[in-house]
């Protein structure tokens, strides 16, 4: 017999693998974020977007820039339609160079010191983007923002990145169409704090101490899609391992058919027999009930007197069944079943080993006999026909699909033929029950 993997081997490298997996899903957790210091940041630029009060200064201004202490001062008696008072800064040194990528970013760490009489503030972000910014307009810039609840200040606080929305003032301003409505993080300019409008006249202190944002190197669903595709690796290399056991396992067996072959010069005769005896059918020239049945008589016979401490069955069994047969020959005609008979059974002949026995047999019915054959190799070249079978346009003229059902079975120790057939045979009606044109392994118990 050629060398197996070991299943001892086998099953500790899957267990090692399995506990790779699992350490790997938990370290996820652990691994460091990835931050970028917003605010106060020497390298971006800040600057006050504020209306003018009474006596011409404007609303906004430093009242301690080494603390990062600002104030907003709305006049008793504002009669305009919009008053500004916003603190902002640039995403870099200068607004030329002052695009940055926010999108993998989770989430903002966001602490901010108030005193006033306002109940929310907002946090915005302008991201620039060819499909609608227009050069010499910076409001263009698409407007993504978030309302907080002054309560909420005074403290460190999470904002999540999907918590913004755009503005709708924006999007209806400069016509957004659906597509470029959702919020984006690719090319953000300039980000913000502004109060809501509806604020009460007097001074509206703010400190921005910390705004950072915080991400992940690699993505959860990255990390996880990279385990996968280890696993689907290691799947891949056991398979092409397992493949490369089959072809030697395959070889083996032809060496053991070959050896039949050479050494057994009644099963020769036994053959030239069954062709004296009209054993071919002359639709398909396939075997025909009669010279299966003396096939398998012999192997039985052969294997039993040759080795009775053989590793392998005496034979594997392929029962084909075309599918809705009887509408083929109903809508086309018996001449263009006859035809298609004849194909199947070319087909089956080219795909099967030469060492095979191929029989007709009944109707639409085929039977493939595989000498010293498991039923593990034989449900592969099953496959292997089905494919074939359903690769070929059947009357080129008046084009037909047609497909095959497959049960396959081998022969159990003290099991007859009969019994083999039938096992195989309930395999077939399974492969129907299931949908047709699918390759069905029998059990090895005969469910009654």
């Amino acid at each position: 017999m050629p060398p197996t993997m070991n299943d001892k081997h086998f099953n500790s490298i899957l267990l090692l693998a399995i506990l790779a997996t699992l350490l790997a899903v938990v370290a996820q957790e652990y691994f460091p974020k990835k931050r970028l210091q917003a605010w106060p940041n020497s390298n971006f630029v800040s600057y006050f977007y504020a209306s003018n009060q009474a006596d011409g200064s404007p609303a906004a201004f430093w009242v301690d820039k080494e603390q990062h202490l600002w104030r907003c001062v709305y006049p008793e008696d504002d009669k305009s339609e919009y008053f500004a008072c916003s603190f902002n800064f640039l995403f870099g040194p200068s607004e030329s160079e002052s695009l940055a990528n926010l999108s993998g970013f989770t989430h903002i760490n966001l602490k901010l010191t108030y005193k006033g009489s306002a109940n929310k503030v907002r946090l915005y972000i302008r991201n620039t983007n060819p499909a609608y910014s227009k050069a010499g307009d910076s409001n263009s810039s698409k407007f993504e923002a978030v309302t907080l609840h002054t309560r909420d200040l005074n403290k460190e606080i999470k904002i999540n990145m999907d918590e913004f929305f755009v503005a709708d003032w924006w999007l209806g301003q400069y016509d957004i169409p659906r597509g470029l409505s959702r919020p984006e993080f690719t090319r953000s300019v300039s980000m913000g704090i502004d109060f809501v409008e509806g604020q009460q006249p007097g001074n509206h202190d703010m400190r921005v101490e910390k705004i950072e944002f915080v991400g992940e190197w690699i993505s959860a669903e990255r990390w996880y899609l990279f385990i996968l595709a280890a696993w689907m690796l290691g799947i891949f290399i056991y398979a092409i391992t397992k493949l490369i056991q089959l072809s030697q396992q395959t070889k083996y067996d032809v060496q053991i058919i070959n050896e039949l072959s050479n050494d057994n010069q009644q099963l020769k005769l036994e053959t030239d027999k069954f062709r004296r005896l009209s054993t071919v059918d002359p639709l398909t020239q396939a075997y025909n009930r009669f010279g299966i049945d003396q096939i398998v008589a012999t192997l039985m016979i052969f294997n039993k007197e040759k080795d009775e401490h053989k590793n392998e069955p005496d034979f594997a069994l392929m029962i084909i069944d075309i599918d809705h047969f009887k509408r083929i020959n109903d809508r086309r005609g018996h001449d263009a079943g006859d035809r298609v008979l004849q194909t199947i059974s070319a087909i089956i002949t080219k795909g099967i080993r030469t060492q095979d026995f191929l029989g007709r047999w009944g109707g639409e019915e085929f039977i493939v006999v595989m000498p010293s054959t498991r039923k593990e190799f034989a449900i592969a070249l099953a496959e292997k026909i089905r494919l074939m079978i359903y690769d070929t346009v059947f009357e080129p003229d008046n084009p037909l699909s047609v497909t095959a059902s497959f049960g396959v079975s081998d022969k159990l120790d003290d099991e007859d033929f009969a019994t083999t057939f039938k096992r195989a045979d309930m395999a077939l009606y399974n492969a129907k029950g299931q949908g047709r044109n699918c390759c069905v392994i029998a059990d090895d118990k005969l469910l009654l």
